[in-house]
């Protein structure tokens, strides 16, 4: 855990550099992938199945989440509530239903993920991995946002 939480730290102070708009999706997945591996300790056996996995369900999640952002709420959500307060009641149903069955079908992925990752690591590393992701995209949004403060100011 001391080693991922050096490796934030470095990462943090390397993108001071840059700002938080040039970052790579793709460097940001390269640092998730080792915080993750080192806060659950996965042995190397243990990350040659689970990577793909997690990546396999991760993919989906995200697919169904963009789908989500800019399928039924593309236009209320920047709209803000004038945007809602133009809608119709069956247009908000509408809404409604759609991120219900979008949120059923994150939950479904998720149900899946699970029971593929315990063949590989154990229940407490699940839970382990629930935390890192947590605590990762926490600190992400830390250094986001004092990046933004930063660049605004």
């Amino acid at each position: 855990m001391k080693k991922a939480l050096l490796i934030l730290i470095v990462f943090i102070t390397s993108i001071s550099v840059t700002t938080a708009q040039k970052m790579s999706r793709e460097r940001i997945k390269l640092l998730k992938t080792s915080y993750i591996t080192d806060a659950i300790d996965l042995t190397s056996n243990e990350a040659e199945k689970f990577w793909p996995v997690y990546n396999k369900y991760n993919t989906k999640i995200q697919t169904i989440k963009y789908n989500l952002e800019n399928g039924s709420l593309k236009g209320v959500r920047g709209a803000g509530n004038n945007g809602i307060d133009d809608l119709s009641e069956a247009e908000a149903s509408k809404i409604i239903e759609a991120r219900l069955s979008k949120e059923i079908e994150i939950s479904k992925q998720k149900t899946e993920m699970i029971k593929e990752l315990r063949k590989i690591i154990s229940a407490k590393k699940i839970l382990k991995l629930h935390k890192a992701e947590r605590d990762f995209n926490r600190r992400l949004l830390r250094e986001f946002g004092k990046r933004k403060r930063m660049n605004g100011k």
